[in-house]
């Protein structure tokens, strides 16, 4: 059974970057066992994931597939707790229009791997696109948040 995890958590984007990298990649990459890797993904367990095995398998993911989940969620959940820059509607635009691009650039590239005879670079590229294409969606989801505890301000 598949564990429920928080969607803006370092735990999801490790689980998630195992899940997309390969068990026997993130072990290699990092040099832990499996028992490791998956307590860091489990937000029951007190275990925390390193810095050093955190940049071993964002690297692992950058050079198989292309992005950074963990650096990417960690960048969320740092400007989710900042109360200095931009207004969270300026945020919010800009995460709108990125996830926009990133939808659709994976859209066209799982079009071309769904085309008979289709290469496996093909395939990765899509893969790698959808990946972003995801990322790009989980940075709307704490500005969202944000604004919905913020109280209304009057026009």
């Amino acid at each position: 059974m598949t564990k429920v995890r928080h969607p803006l958590s370092v735990e999801q984007a490790v689980s998630d970057t195992i899940d997309a990298i390969g068990m026997a990649e993130a072990m290699a990459a990092t040099g832990r066992a499996r028992s490791y890797l998956g307590d860091v993904s489990d937000q029951d367990k007190r275990l925390l994931l390193t810095c050093r095995d955190a940049i071993a398998l964002d690297a692992a993911h950058e050079r198989l597939i292309g992005g950074r989940p963990i650096h990417d969620m960690m960048t969320l959940m740092l400007d989710a707790k900042s109360s200095a820059g931009q207004s969270c509607n300026q945020q919010l635009f800009e995460a709108t229009i990125e996830a926009m691009r990133e939808s659709s650039e994976a859209h066209t590239a799982l079009l071309e791997a769904s085309q008979v005879g289709a290469t496996p670079a093909k395939r990765r590229a899509a893969m790698r696109e959808l990946v972003q294409a995801f990322s790009a969606k989980r940075r709307i989801m704490p500005i969202l948040q944000l604004m919905m505890r913020q109280p209304a301000q009057p026009p």
